[in-house]
């Protein structure tokens, strides 16, 4: 059975820490892992870090990426989506598939006989909870007793994140969001032992947090206008004036300034989210190593 990175749930705590081992490995000195090797990018949605770090990934690698656009196939004529992977299973190595519908990459896995990398669905983003502890693994120098204080919206980064923290030692997720959005959302999140929910923002939390994040309140699935809804969760400065010395701010991007974040925090000084942003590429090769593809 081939391995598959659907989502964080599908990883052994193991696993996840030899995926960052080998982003650690393949971040100053790149192998011909993926020589002779061909992978399928489909992405049905827009993307920037993810479509280049992979991109560039694969050919640090010595690999070859394909761009594929399911339109173009017999999908648009009579063909089935079923059959269609599986056809792929024929030419490809392994297939980077980031879509609107979550469902759409299980029956892929079902059918396509070689490994699928989530580049993002409407439920998960794997391969970014796993370049943001890489991230902050890499910042703070250690493993263990990271805090991490997310603002707004509950969505497909956080559902990874989540996942992540309740794999690792040590690693506790606070949510502040909208109680709304939570009761629409709290289903998703019954195994989540580490992921704490507020209502309100906590000041005490604030001062022991080792990083800030959020994301775009509104993401691209939505169909209604969170903002106001979303508006006491807005990191600016005086959110990042109450907490240490030592507190980070992230955000996994692309971010609308005024929004969920504050010009004056994401270009300030507390901010890592070019180096997170830079990450994505070191993490992409570590995933790709471990799939051993």
């Amino acid at each position: 059975m081939c391995k598959n990175l659907i989502n964080i749930s599908d990883l052994t705590k193991e696993d996840f820490n030899q995926i960052i081992k080998f982003s650690k490995q393949l971040s100053s000195n790149n192998k011909p892992l993926l020589k002779g090797k061909n992978i399928g990018l489909i992405f049905e949605k827009n993307s920037t870090r993810t479509r280049l770090s992979f991109q560039v990934g694969i050919n640090d690698l010595g690999g070859n990426y394909i761009d594929i656009n399911l339109d173009a196939l017999n999908l648009k004529r009579f063909e089935s989506f079923e059959d269609t992977f599986e056809i792929m299973s024929c030419y490809l190595d392994a297939i980077i598939y980031r879509t609107e519908n979550h469902q759409k990459l299980l029956t892929a896995s079902k059918f396509f006989k070689k490994p699928i990398i989530n580049a993002l669905s409407d439920l998960s983003h794997p391969c970014q909870a796993i370049s943001d502890i890489y991230t902050l693994q890499e910042h703070f120098k250690r493993t263990k007793n990271i805090e991490i204080a997310w603002m707004g919206d509950i969505n497909n980064v956080l559902y990874s994140l989540s996942e992540t923290c309740s794999l690792l030692d040590n690693v506790n997720l606070h949510v502040f969001t909208n109680i709304d959005i939570y009761n629409q959302k709290k289903k998703l999140f019954k195994k989540a032992d580490k992921t704490h929910f507020h209502f309100k923002i906590n000041d005490d939390i604030l001062k022991r947090t080792d990083c800030i994040m959020t994301d775009v309140f509104n993401s691209m699935n939505d169909s209604e206008n969170k903002e106001n809804i979303l508006r006491d969760f807005q990191v600016n400065e005086d959110m990042i004036n109450k907490t240490s010395k030592k507190t980070v701010f992230m955000h996994c991007l692309p971010a609308k300034i005024g929004s969920e974040v504050t010009k004056e925090v994401i270009k300030g000084n507390k901010s890592i989210v070019i180096k997170q942003a830079k990450n994505r590429l070191h993490a992409q090769k570590g995933i790709l190593k471990w799939l051993d593809i």
